[in-house]
């Protein structure tokens, strides 16, 4: 699957780096329990961790992914309105931390999960290609190539 957006982000060394990369909306009657998440060709001088992330109901009625991140595996999520509904769509959130300078790419992400209980499944993706440009002192910018 392609990458719809990508997100630059200039970190300082040894600074963590969040960004959504991976957006989920189950099928109706269907639970999902992930497993594991690995990149895809990252290189080298970095480390990702990867984080589920489930809407946060904003005060204003809008649903924010990527502002609560709890750990990925043995999270679970369903289809609670039996619709494909936004309010179904939960996130995966990469933190990419550079422990030297440099430009990391990640644009493609390995997930394992579980379907009602099911055998564990393997899909790769990507919704959002993210890098990070990193320096010390942190760069000005992280403009694309």
């Amino acid at each position: 699957m392609p990458a719809n957006a990508g997100a630059l982000i200039p970190v300082a060394l040894e600074q963590a780096a969040p960004t959504t990369v991976l957006f989920l909306t189950p099928r109706p009657g269907d639970e999902i329990e992930l497993v594991s998440a690995e990149p895809i060709s990252l290189g080298e001088g970095a480390t990702v961790r990867f984080y589920f992330s489930p809407p946060v109901l904003k005060a204003d009625g809008t649903r924010l992914i990527g502002e609560e991140m709890r750990d990925l595996a043995g999270a679970t999520f369903s289809n609670t309105t039996g619709s494909d509904s936004p309010d179904n769509t939960v996130g995966i959130v990469a933190e990419i931390t550079a422990h030297r300078p440099g430009r990391y790419q990640l644009d493609n992400v390995r997930l394992r999960y579980r379907i009602n209980g099911g055998p564990e499944r393997v899909g790769e993706g990507i919704d959002v290609v993210f890098v990070v440009c990193a320096d010390d002192p942190k760069p000005a910018s992280c403009e694309e190539e």
